[in-house]
């Protein structure tokens, strides 16, 4: 019985969800839109101009204030949208992300020894396309 407790307790204390999200245009063309970006593909006529690839690094202090920003807003809204528009496409299709995350347990870990910050990541890969007039 003992051990079917422990069994529980420990499956309780490491099992956790996260889910990130943000919200940016995902559908070409929109009025007003500057940058759309999917995980998809669009069946609107495009030209592909390359790929990109970004990346933001950083540490988060006592396992949770995120200094440098690197979520998956910051990842999008300030390193993935300036540089398609630095390569002068209109959005982003085939999106793949990979982003560092913690567990509950490790982010309480890193806050009770705050001497050794948690390294975190995000990088984002796409192709970048412009759409074709008409």
């Amino acid at each position: 019985m003992r051990s079917l407790l422990l069994c529980f307790a420990v499956v309780t204390a490491s099992s956790c969800t996260v889910v990130n999200s943000i919200a940016l245009p995902s559908v070409p063309g929109a009025p007003g839109q500057e940058i759309f970006v999917t995980a998809g593909d669009i069946s609107a006529p495009h030209d592909v101009l390359g790929m990109v690839q970004v990346h933001r690094a950083g540490v988060l202090l006592f396992g949770n204030i995120d200094v440098i920003g690197t979520d998956l807003e910051a990842g999008f809204r300030e390193t993935l949208i300036p540089e398609v528009k630095k390569l002068g496409g209109d959005g982003v299709v085939r999106v793949r992300y990979h982003m560092t995350q913690y567990t509950p347990w490790a982010r309480v870990i890193g806050a009770i020894f705050f001497i050794f910050p948690l390294p975190s990541e995000v990088t984002i890969t796409g192709q970048v396309v412009k759409l074709k007039a008409g």
